[in-house]
């Protein structure tokens, strides 16, 4: 029997990184997990800066959706899923302020009760994986980046991803590499204020991996990618450098090694070709 979320996608993945759906999709469907679809509105992440009540009318309409199927809410994006969780452990701890949500809501006919969980997609494939599920082994040295909203605030959004990546790596075969700040920023939430300022971090983040070896970057986050796949020849050529450093999501370097077919991964829409990296395979 398949284990079933309600799948929410954000708005970053289905317009600028449908590769990152595509490879979860085809991993969740080998795994035995239905992604169910419902539609969903932003998270609110975009508003929080300006209005956090606002942000937080957002996430609840989201989540009440989720309590009216009665099913926990599963998100690939780092930033859903900090907006997200913070809002539902807060309206679940606060009454209060669940109250005061609850009477904008009711406009809309819907209420949040408190009673699903959010989580992060990483999270529930984790423990699906072992050696029996793995076909082919990813012999590569890999610079992993989870990203700021997998670990901050910690008291509300650390689920252990720097372990659980790490983990699934070494199940694929690939050797996760330790490199100079690795749990700092990539700059991409910077850019829309700075894009000289986000692209000088992600650069120090090249930069780093580069010093430790690394033949692939793996991102669990859309806006990490755009920052260090998208972005990288542009890097390269503003600040003189040559990575050369693919970057793929961890739902495309686990689907290879469960054996799914590369055109299935959306491998495509990768910006870093990682043809060299699977030369033996592409």
């Amino acid at each position: 029997m398949s284990e079933a979320y309600l799948y929410f996608p954000g708005c970053n993945i289905p317009y600028r990184e449908r590769g990152y759906e595509v490879s979860a999709r085809a991993v969740a469907e080998k795994l035995g997990i239905e992604l169910m679809d419902k539609p969903f509105t932003c998270c609110g992440i975009n508003v929080e800066p300006i209005d956090e009540f606002a942000s937080l009318l957002y996430s609840a309409r989201n989540i009440a959706i989720a309590e009216e199927e009665g099913m926990d809410l599963v998100t690939l994006c780092n930033g859903c899923y900090k907006t997200l969780k913070v809002a539902n452990e807060r309206l679940k701890n606060d009454e209060n302020l669940r109250n005061e949500v609850n009477k904008k809501l009711m406009i809309l006919g819907r209420e949040v009760k408190g009673d699903i969980e959010v989580k992060h997609f990483l999270d529930i494939i984790v423990d699906k994986i072992d050696d029996d599920v793995i076909v082919k082994k990813v012999k590569v040295r890999v610079a992993p980046h989870i990203g700021c909203h997998a670990q901050r605030p910690s008291e509300y959004v650390d689920f252990g991803a720097d372990i659980k990546i790490d983990r699934i790596l070494e199940l694929v075969g690939s050797t996760s590499l330790k490199y100079k700040d690795k749990d700092k920023c990539c700059g991409a939430p910077l850019l829309a204020l700075s894009e000289e300022m986000g692209m000088t971090i992600a650069n120090n983040k090249l930069t780093n991996m580069k010093e430790a070896g690394a033949e692939l970057i793996v991102t669990m986050c859309p806006f990490c990618q755009v920052s260090l796949d998208t972005l990288q020849v542009k890097i390269e050529s503003d600040f003189g450098e040559k990575y050369d450093i693919p970057s793929m999501y961890i739902t495309q370097i686990l689907g290879i090694a469960l054996g799914i077919p590369y055109e299935n991964l959306g491998i495509e829409e990768n910006k870093t070709n990682p043809e060299k990296v699977f030369k033996k395979d592409l």
